[in-house]
């Protein structure tokens, strides 16, 4: 893992600032402890740890940051996602110092498709640029190369796409024929299956959608997430004949919604909340409008 603090620490003397807040990803949560001893001891500050759990770069903890009256918040672990705060937030991206192994090489060979996007997240850059010289090593040709968010959206351009990192939560962002280098496990999986799966239960969720005739809509206090334009749903819900009620939360879980009368819930915040298990159908507003 490659994390390169001089920048920060250099941003931090520059502007004078003393008191700090850090954030970090879960993945990162053993690390915070020293990462914030270094960053007192080198730039002489009072430093903060955030708590909550982070999801990128667009879950900032603002109110945690004006409550401790910190001047900075240093992010770790994400891009910046160009959220607009009046506290500065210095953005640190994580890298992973991967090689494609052999047993991966062997396994892009058995791709059959010769037009491909190849995808991964911030972390795995480096990773993605070598996995686009083995591909044109083997005659392959690379139509797009690029990174994604849990919550991008990404319409085809080739015969088929491979992703290569850890975990499924971002390649389910694709769509059609997809294939995923699982960096942890070290093989090669197709993914085309689960992906239309996916989309099975999506035409499912619409469908209660329209029939339904309560409606929560959920928006997000996460600054990167929340939906400014939640009265003109509201309003646009009330016209097409049904009940709309708006209901803010800072984390959208199942437990949370438990007990409230709706037939239905509408997600204006991040797309991948559906990930998670609810008892009552929730459609991501990007799929109905």
């Amino acid at each position: 893992m490659e994390l390169n603090l001089k920048s920060v620490i250099k941003k931090i003397k520059e502007e004078n600032y003393k008191r700090i807040l850090l954030q970090v990803p879960e993945g990162l949560k053993t690390e915070v402890v020293k990462i914030s001893d270094k960053l007192e001891k080198e730039t002489k500050t009072e430093g903060f740890i955030s708590g909550e759990p982070c999801y990128g770069a667009c879950d900032l903890p603002l109110e945690e940051a004006e409550l401790l009256k910190a001047e900075v918040i240093v992010h770790i672990g994400h891009a910046d996602f160009g959220v607009k705060t009046k506290i500065p937030v210095i953005y640190i991206p994580v890298y992973f110092n991967l090689k494609l192994s052999k047993e991966l090489k062997q396994e892009i060979k058995k791709i059959k498709e010769k037009k491909l996007c190849i995808y991964s997240s911030e972390p795995f850059r480096k990773i993605l640029c070598e996995l686009e010289k083995s591909l044109l090593e083997i005659g392959k040709e690379v139509v797009n190369k690029q990174i994604i968010l849990g919550c991008s959206e990404i319409n085809q351009k080739s015969e088929a796409n491979i992703f290569i990192g850890s975990g499924k939560f971002h390649p389910f962002t694709l769509k059609e024929k997809t294939y995923f280098l699982d960096l942890e496990k070290n093989k090669l999986e197709e993914l085309t299956r689960e992906i239309k799966k996916e989309e099975m239960k999506k035409q499912a969720r619409i469908l209660k959608f329209r029939e339904a005739k309560k409606i929560g809509i959920l928006v997000s206090t996460k600054p990167g997430q929340f939906y400014r334009d939640y009265e003109k749903i509201k309003k646009k819900l009330e016209n097409e004949g049904k009940e709309a009620k708006v209901l803010i939360l800072d984390e959208i879980t199942n437990e949370k919604l438990i007990g409230l009368d709706f037939d239905c819930y509408l997600n204006t915040a991040c797309p991948r909340v559906l990930d998670n298990h609810f008892d009552k159908p929730i459609i991501n507003l990007k799929d109905i409008y």
